[in-house]
């Protein structure tokens, strides 16, 4: 726990409170032409006595947390502005204005928030539902099931996030099908959509996820209470709502921890479905600062209100789980 969650997070804080940048001199250099030789003033990187660069950091205290979130515009993008051009062969892109990249933040905070809330009940009620349901099937064909199930989770998020694309997009299987209804629709064309889809990759992709956790929960409901309730007159939904649901409640809790993680860090649909357009989130605004501003610092202050924002989200459930463990202790 130390090595792989306290110290990347220590290490990310750390950065994200510094700025660092070349240390740069002005020379003049000869430049020789078949026209002749003239000099030059430029400027160019120090070289330290093992030949590597001379950087110079300084402390910047929250200075980029204020930035990612569209509060101030200064001087603390140096370090992106005297970075190097990337692979592509474009320089760091200039920083936006105060009103631009708070619109920025607050329109990738809606949409993660957007997402998170709207896949957490679908993913709570179907993958509950498809556990009650698989636990009804004969023991014969349950392994089949649970297999076909399982398929969704078990392919990776990128490879998932693709399959959705080449389904809906223009030339696609469910346009083509769509336009034989007469019925003529661009999913990756309007913001609606394109935010529809990314909602329905996220349950679809997470609902087996809640699915096995949920029917290995129905497999520990204890029987001889079940058989009470219905020697007592209890039917089917009255067994499920006083004997099964308040069993699987921690359940139902551990479930809604992962996922409200999960979700909040939700990156692969966007980057695959939209590339950012019509809609983003907030780790892919962290993916847009670290690889359009070439600036790390400021990525990773985008990377601590991410965490942090996860932690807000987590907190009352966390709160509720302590003080039913205080309890039950």
């Amino acid at each position: 726990m130390l090595l792989l969650l306290a110290l990347p997070l220590a290490v990310t804080f750390y950065l994200s409170v510094r700025s660092c940048a070349l240390q740069m001199e002005v020379v003049t250099v000869t430049e020789s032409s078949p026209f002749g030789t003239k000099e030059v003033v430029t400027q160019r990187a120090v070289m330290g006595p093992d030949g590597r660069a001379l950087r110079v950091c300084r402390f910047v205290g929250l200075e980029y947390f204020r930035k990612v979130l569209g509060l101030d515009v200064g001087d603390g993008d140096q370090a992106a502005s005297s970075a190097p051009p990337d692979a592509s062969g474009a320089g760091a892109a200039p920083a936006a204005d105060s009103p631009q990249r708070a619109t920025e933040f607050m329109g990738a905070l809606r949409f993660t928030l957007l997402y998170t809330f709207a896949t957490t009940p679908f993913v709570l009620l179907l993958g509950f539902a498809l556990a009650l349901g698989v636990n009804q099937v004969g023991q014969r064909w349950r392994p089949i099931y649970i297999s076909a199930s399982l398929l969704p989770f078990i392919i990776t998020p990128v490879v998932g996030a693709l399959a959705i694309k080449w389904l809906f997009r223009d030339n696609g299987l469910v346009p083509y099908f769509l336009s034989q209804f007469g019925i003529s629709l661009f999913w990756m064309a309007q913001a609606w959509s394109a935010r529809l889809l990314i909602i329905l990759y996220g349950i679809w992709h997470v609902v087996p996820f809640a699915f096995i956790v949920f029917y290995a929960g129905l497999q520990s409901v204890p029987q001889d209470s079940l058989e009470a309730a219905r020697i007592d007159g209890a039917n089917a939904w009255q067994r499920l709502r006083y004997v099964t649901l308040p069993h699987l409640a921690p359940l139902f809790v551990f479930v809604t921890l992962i996922h409200l993680m999960d979700a909040y860090r939700v990156f692969e649909p966007v980057m695959v479905l939209t590339q950012g357009a019509f809609t983003t989130s907030v780790q892919y605004l962290t993916y847009y600062i670290l690889l359009q501003e070439n600036n790390p610092y400021k990525a990773s202050a985008a990377a601590v209100l991410t965490t942090a924002g996860i932690a807000v989200l987590l907190i009352p459930l966390l709160v509720r789980t302590w003080k039913e463990q205080r309890r039950g202790g």
